[in-house]
């Protein structure tokens, strides 16, 4: 039980890592966000152009796919369900999120379902490799 509750946990935080890391990431490529603080993060939101959303929208799929990907591995049974799990998670901190910054609408449309495909899909991805032996 403590192991299925440390996968979650390791997930969840990989993928909060992972989609903090990648906003440092992209604010570098856009001039027009690259001197804002990181600590103002909802200027960063507010003047950032469109692509800049469009790449991090690819970014939240990610995360969302190795944070399922990492829960299913540690996770010693029903590794999709605790994937999907980890889905929820990511999904109510990113309703939070949308709820506290400023987002362009199509952005809080697209961004809210991805994370339960991608975290599946990473559950999914850890039964096949195992099942073929590839990963113990």
């Amino acid at each position: 039980m403590y192991r299925n509750i440390f996968s979650v946990y390791t997930g969840v935080l990989v993928s909060i890592i992972e989609i903090i890391l990648s906003i440092r990431l992209i604010k570098k490529w856009f001039i027009e966000i690259q001197y804002i603080p990181i600590s103002k993060l909802e200027y960063i939101f507010i003047e950032a152009p469109n692509k800049f959303f469009l790449i991090l929208i690819f970014f939240y799929a990610i995360s969302a796919l190795l944070g399922g990907f990492i829960t299913a591995f540690f996770a010693k049974n029903a590794k999709k369900a605790y994937a999907i799990l980890t889905g929820l998670i990511l999904f109510f901190i990113a309703l939070f999120h949308i709820f506290f910054y400023t987002f362009p609408i199509w952005f809080k449309i697209i961004i809210l379902p991805i994370f339960f495909p991608f975290s599946y899909l990473g559950g999914n991805l850890i039964e096949f490799l195992q099942k073929k032996k590839w990963i113990n």
